[in-house]
């Protein structure tokens, strides 16, 4: 799982991979070379075995400005949905269909399509001096990369509608009172609790872990009697498995005492 100089790729307690984006110079703006290498270091962790949670993040102090404009408009004629689906939609669908948990540690700002991998994340964490922005109005577009799939889903329409049309910065604690972050934590601290929050995640059962995430993407998608369904397939599998067994004793042991 080799990095390059614009995605830092580091292994931490085997189990934890941290994917970088590292373009601090134009705040990790991605452009086509950029965005390619995301979804390669992303598809390399979703086929290792080994890897039981990401945590992605961005070098200096943003985590990701959105799509790198100066590039993509110098006398592109590629059609802007071409270049959704070859560039940053298999990224975007990996982080949502890979079975591992994907933790966002947002430092900085996540503008444009760098929202999009934030709300694509299971989790959100946030430095306290982070914040999101739809800036796509602010040049006469409409958010994409699956942004206002998630957004009406945790917002609704009239607040959804307000962020994109406005494009007003939304800051670390509104994120959190919209539900857009888990939690807020202090600038200095934010590696350290990305860190601390994948540790968790790998503590537990991780078929389970798998399992949880994959019924409740499904659920978003479904209607309750086929959610209910599909989760009855996948709790089968959990206590089929060795997890399940070894846990199980060990709760029934712990009952005795």
């Amino acid at each position: 799982m080799p990095s390059n100089n614009i995605i830092e790729v580091d292994r931490h307690d085997d189990a934890i991979v941290e994917i970088r984006l590292n373009r601090p110079e134009v705040r990790n703006a991605l452009n086509e070379t950029t965005a390619l290498s995301l979804n390669a270091a992303l598809q390399a962790v979703a086929e290792d075995a080994g890897v039981r949670c990401v945590i992605l993040s961005g070098e200096g102090v943003s985590f990701c400005a959105g799509a790198d404009i100066g590039e993509f408009e110098s006398g592109s004629t590629t059609p802007a949905s071409e270049r959704l689906a070859t560039l940053f939609k298999p990224a975007l669908l990996r982080i949502v269909e890979m079975p591992k948990p994907v933790i966002a540690a947002v430092n900085g700002a996540a503008a444009g399509i760098g929202v999009a991998y934030v709300l694509a994340s299971d989790m959100v964490l946030m430095a306290r001096s982070a914040y999101l922005k739809l800036a796509f109005i602010d040049i006469g577009l409409i958010p994409d990369g699956g942004i206002t799939w998630h957004l009406v889903r945790r917002v609704g329409h009239a607040r959804a509608f307000e962020l994109a049309a406005t494009a007003a910065p939304i800051d670390a604690e509104i994120c959190q009172m919209l539900g857009l972050t888990n939690h807020v934590v202090d600038d200095e601290s934010l590696h350290k609790e990305a860190l601390r929050w994948a540790r968790l995640l790998v503590s537990q059962p991780g078929q389970a872990i798998a399992h949880t995430k994959q019924a409740l993407r499904f659920s978003a998608l479904s209607d309750l009697e086929t959610a209910f369904e599909h989760e009855g397939h996948l709790q089968d599998a959990c206590k089929a498995s060795t997890e399940f067994v070894t846990r199980i004793a060990a709760f029934h042991d712990a009952r005795r005492r």
